[in-house]
Parts: structure tokens; C-alpha cells; sequence
């Protein structure tokens, strides 16, 4: 398969396909636990990950993959190639999502510039697509142009503000928002988002990819000896919470339907 980014219309390869494709020439295989995260198509997507689960790169072929969806809608007219936020606590954050893309870009053949500051940073494609970095620490950058969609870095840092900020950027052009973080705590609002989120709605889904996953770090999964020798030393809440990707709120909580993101 020849591969060029056109600005107007889709190859006429199925988009899975295309997908693949990329993957394989940026030399990207999916791990069974990731294949079901970058496959899902819901428009509000969080994952929790374990330390060194990979979550930068995971959201940054998400990215690669949704570049491929129809434009043409009311929402998304067709002289738009596209418009995407890398949204963090600070600039400095953004920084392995920004470096992940730019590198594939220029693998793929796309690449037409991108800065070498992340502060702000901006990638742009051949056919227009521009990728643009924001810092949650100024709100104004969250309430400029609408995206197309959003990857929040390291997600869980950012406060419960900038989580509405982004949502309310992608109303008008039906936009997704792709959340990928490490557990700071089991309460707040990323935990209790991912709970929320966990059994999925129309538009909402939730996962987690436990560090193990990376299989560069772990080749033998969750029975890898580092991991054993973390799951015997390491408290059950820290193994859960940075290990597995799963919350761990604390037990015996007067209110049991406390709500942070609410409360």
C-alpha cells in the first residue's frame, strides 16, 4: 500500500487498514491490552495507567488513528483538514506526546514542520492538520479555535476546571477528548471519572493498562519477576492505584456516595 495524506477525502483502503498500515511503518504492534483502547471510537475516552505503562505512546497513535475519520459533516466542513490540542498542567508535559508524533509524522512522510519548543509547540502536516500544545496553567489557550480532538497529558494532574474546559471545546465540532494519566490518590475527579466511565455509556469509556502491559519493560506480562518482587514490597493501594491502573478509595468512607466532582 502507497500512503499519501490527502487534504479532502480518505484512501480508499478501509480505515482499519489504513490504520495498520501506519503502525506497521512506524513499527508500532499493539498489545492485546492496548489494541482495545486504541480501537474504541467513543468521543470521551479516559485510561488509567500503570508507571511506565506506556500512556504517552498509547495516546499518541490514538491520535494517528482518528486522523483517518470522514470530514464533511455540519460540524466538520470539508476544507478543514483538522485541528488538535495536546493539553497539560504545563507545556513541559506535553513533551513526549509532542516528541512520539513529530517523530511518526516524519516516519510517514507527513511532517511539514514542527517547532523545536513545546512552549507552545505546534506540529503541521502536509495537508493542514496542525497539532498544537496548550498549558492548562493559562485558561485562555482553552477557549480559543475549536479542536477536532484533545489528548490530555498526564491528564490526572490537571485540575477539574480544565477537564470542563476541554469537554465544552469539543462541543462544536463533535469533537473526542482522549484522557491518559497515572492515579495521584484514589479521590478526585479522574478516579472517580474512570468509575463513572468504567462500565461505558454511548459516548463514554474508561480503561486501564497496568504498567506490565508494556512489554518492553515487563516481556513477561504480569508474571514478569519485577513485577512480583513490586506486588510483595508495595503496599495493596500503591500496587493497585500506579501498578494496575485502578482505583483504591479508601474503605469505610461515612458517605459512600461522595462525589468529589461534585462535593
Amino acid at each position: 500500500m502507497t500512503l499519501a495524506l490527502n487534504k479532502y477525502h480518505l484512501p480508499d483502503e478501509p480505515a482499519s487498514e489504513v490504520i495498520d498500515y501506519c503502525y506497521d511503518q512506524i513499527g508500532f504492534i499493539p498489545t492485546p491490552l492496548q489494541r482495545p483502547i486504541l480501537d474504541c471510537r467513543k468521543r470521551f475516552i479516559l485510561v488509567a495507567g500503570g508507571e511506565q505503562a506506556g500512556k504517552s505512546m498509547i495516546a499518541s497513535k490514538y491520535l494517528i488513528s482518528r486522523l483517518w475519520e470522514s470530514v464533511g459533516s455540519d460540524a466538520v466542513p470539508n476544507d478543514d483538514p483538522g485541528l488538535y490540542w495536546l493539553v497539560a498542567a504545563d507545556y513541559e508535559r506535553t513533551r513526549a506526546e509532542f516528541d512520539y508524533l513529530r517523530d511518526d509524522f516524519q516516519t510517514l512522510g507527513w511532517l511539514k514542520r514542527a517547532t523545536k519548543r513545546v512552549d507552545p509547540g505546534l506540529i503541521e502536516l502536509h495537508n493542514g492538520v496542525r497539532i498544537e500544545t496548550k498549558s492548562a496553567k493559562d485558561p485562555r489557550t482553552l477557549a480559543m479555535k475549536a479542536p477536532t480532538g484533545i489528548i490530555g497529558c498526564e491528564a490526572s494532574q490537571l485540575d477539574l476546571e480544565s477537564f470542563h474546559r476541554m469537554r465544552g471545546r469539543c462541543a462544536p465540532k463533535r469533537g473526542w477528548l482522549f484522557l491518559a494519566g497515572t492515579f495521584e490518590g484514589s479521590l478526585g475527579w479522574y478516579p472517580q471519572l474512570f468509575q463513572s466511565w468504567k462500565t461505558g455509556t454511548e459516548e463514554e469509556q474508561s480503561f486501564s493498562l497496568p504498567s506490565y502491559s508494556n512489554n518492553h519493560l515487563y516481556p513477561d506480562g504480569r508474571s514478569d519477576p519485577e513485577i512480583l518482587k513490586l506486588k510483595a514490597l508495595a503496599s495493596d493501594d500503591f500496587f493497585m492505584e500506579r501498578i494496575e491502573g485502578i482505583p483504591s478509595p479508601p474503605q469505610g468512607l461515612v458517605f459512600g456516595e461522595f462525589r468529589p466532582d461534585l462535593h
